[in-house]
């Protein structure tokens, strides 16, 4: 098997040139040396490359291609690496669309558009993404909106309902809500707020 070396990651390749060199011309030395290499050599050094990006985090096809051919490997040999760890389960575009969606969701509260736009930088086709964003239907974003919602409350005390309608619409749209979800969760969100707040000191505004 073919090693693919780093000038960084091995001193013993020389020190004072490590040292001189800033790394873009480190790249560039790799780009040249890996387009140089043929056969069994350029898809061993190759599916190191995926291998390391793989080590980091799970990527999709789309993402591992990409580097190895950053490295300097042709379009070629980075489908037919690719191809390889596909086939023994190490890439697998439609498990990552889901997995991202499921953490996304959970994690940020992340939705509909906004986990579409993720998806479509992540390289994923189309057929994928809508797979994956089945996951989650409607009843998932109303309830994963009103848990957004309930978050802001105490940072909204005393604020005017028009104002907070907009504030809470306008953070739901940034994570993807569609216009319909995020008006339900808000609207409900007030009307409840406002029945439990009446005739305290802390009362909202409710000058709508």
């Amino acid at each position: 098997m073919v090693r693919y070396l780093d000038p960084e990651d091995h001193p013993e390749l020389g020190e004072e040139r490590r040292r001189c060199s800033s790394p873009g011309e480190r790249l560039a030395r790799a780009r040249e040396r890996n387009a140089a290499l043929t056969g069994t050599a350029a898809i061993e050094a190759a599916r190191e490359v995926a291998l390391r990006k793989l080590d980091a985090r799970a990527c999709s096809r789309s993402e591992l291609t990409s580097a190895i051919e950053g490295r300097g490997f042709s379009a070629t040999i980075a489908v037919e690496v690719v191809d390889r760890l596909e086939a023994v389960g190490l890439v697998d575009d439609q498990a990552y669309a889901d997995a991202l969606v499921r953490s996304r969701f959970l994690g940020t509260g992340a939705s509909g558009r906004a986990l579409r736009e993720v998806l479509v930088r992540k390289g994923l086709d189309s057929l994928t993404i809508e797979r994956a964003l089945s996951q989650i239907d409607r009843d998932d974003e109303a309830e994963r909106a009103a848990q957004l919602v309930a978050r802001k409350r105490r940072s909204l005390a005393g604020v005017p309902r028009e104002t907070a309608y907009r504030r809470l619409s306008s953070m739901l749209a940034r994570k993807g809500y569609s216009p319909s979800v995020a008006s339900a969760a808000v609207r409900d969100a007030l009307d409840t707020w406002g029945d439990e707040d009446s005739g305290t000191e802390e009362a909202w505004q409710w000058g709508l």
